[in-house]
C-alpha cells in the first residue's frame, strides 16, 4: 500500500470505528415494559373470605449492565375481588350503588434473566413494596349503572408487600422495539392486614352504611399473560 493509501486509512477508520460504535449505542437494549391480565388464587386464610381476583399488571424493567441479564424492575398491580351492587329507593328516584373491593400493590426490585437476546427468554424477580386494600361505593341515579357522580371510600387499609416471581418470554416480533408474548406466575405475602370481603359493605334505607372489616392475612397466587415490549 502506497503512503497515500494509509494516510486515507489512518484518516477514515476512527470515523468508521465511531459510526459504528454510535450505531451500537443507537439500538442499546435499555430494558422492557409491559401489559399483562392477571388471575389471582387467594391462599391460606384469605381464601376463606375470597374466591378469585382478576385485574391488570404493568412493569417497566431498567438493564443494569449490557447484557441484560440483570434488570431493576418496577411492578405494580390492580386487583378486584369482588363487587356488590345495591339500590336504595330514595322519595323521588332509586340511587343504585356498586361496591367495589380491591388490592393495588407496587413493588421494586431486582429481576434476573436468562437467555437475554434470544427468543426465548427465562426470567425470575422479586420485589419490595406496598398494597392497599380499599372497598369503595359509587353511585348513579336509578340503579342503571351508568352516570355516577360520586365515590365513597368506605374502608381501607395499608400492608407491607413482597412478591417473587417469574416467567418465559416468547418473541412475536423483532422489530426495533421487539414485542414478546409475556406467560408467569408469582406469589403476593400481604401479610395480616384490615380488609373487608364481598358482602361486608352493607348500605342502609336511610343512606347510611354498615362495614364489617376483617383481618387476616392476605396472600394470594397470581398468574398473568401479556405482551412486553423492549426498550431501545
Amino acid at each position: 500500500m502506497t503512503k497515500t493509501g494509509w494516510l486515507l486509512l489512518a484518516v477514515l477508520l476512527p470515523s468508521t470505528l465511531a459510526a459504528q460504535h454510535y450505531g451500537l449505542r443507537e439500538v442499546r437494549n435499555v430494558g422492557n415494559a409491559g401489559l399483562n391480565l392477571v388471575v389471582a388464587r387467594p391462599v391460606g386464610e384469605f381464601q376463606r373470605n375470597v374466591t378469585v381476583a382478576g385485574g391488570v399488571n404493568l412493569f417497566a424493567a431498567l438493564n443494569v449492565g449490557p447484557s441484560g441479564a440483570l434488570a431493576i424492575r418496577l411492578d405494580g398491580s390492580y386487583l378486584v375481588y369482588g363487587n356488590d351492587h345495591a339500590i336504595v329507593e330514595l322519595p323521588y328516584y332509586p340511587l343504585g350503588l356498586t361496591t367495589t373491593y380491591s388490592i393495588a400493590t407496587v413493588g421494586l426490585g431486582p429481576q434476573i434473566t436468562l437467555g437475554a437476546g434470544s427468543p426465548v427468554q427465562l426470567y425470575g424477580f422479586g420485589t419490595v413494596g406496598v398494597s392497599y386494600f380499599s372497598a369503595t361505593t359509587s353511585f348513579d341515579l336509578g340503579g342503571c349503572g351508568c352516570d355516577g357522580f360520586a365515590d365513597r371510600t368506605d374502608y381501607d387499609d395499608w400492608t407491607p408487600a413482597v412478591q417473587g416471581g417469574g416467567g418465559i418470554t416468547l418473541l412475536l416480533s423483532r422489530r426495533r422495539n421487539p414485542v414478546a408474548l409475556d406467560l408467569g406466575a408469582r406469589y403476593l405475602s400481604n401479610g395480616e392486614v384490615w380488609y373487608v370481603a364481598p358482602g361486608g359493605v352493607v348500605q342502609q334505607p336511610n343512606g347510611g352504611v354498615i362495614v364489617t372489616p376483617t383481618r387476616t392475612r392476605a396472600d394470594l397466587v397470581t398468574f398473568h399473560v401479556g405482551v412486553s415490549v423492549g426498550l431501545r
